[in-house]
């Protein structure tokens, strides 16, 4: 998230899944529809996840 200016983690999705970096990709969509237009995806690689994050604030940041 080193990137990202005051990134807050809307979901994470363990790598163990086989499908995990589709559906998180998936689910920033659906963010990005709604209420975070700046969600996306980022690895994780400490924790071994996907995790779907967006800048702090939502539509009105």
């Amino acid at each position: 998230m080193s990137h990202c200016t005051n990134p807050v983690e809307l979901e994470r999705i363990s790598d163990a899944d086989l499908r995990a970096e589709a559906r998180a990709e998936w689910l920033a969509g659906e963010y990005r529809a709604s209420d975070h237009p700046t969600a996306h995806v980022h690895y994780d690689l400490p924790g071994q996840a996907f995790t779907v994050v967006a800048r702090q604030g939502g539509a009105s940041a």
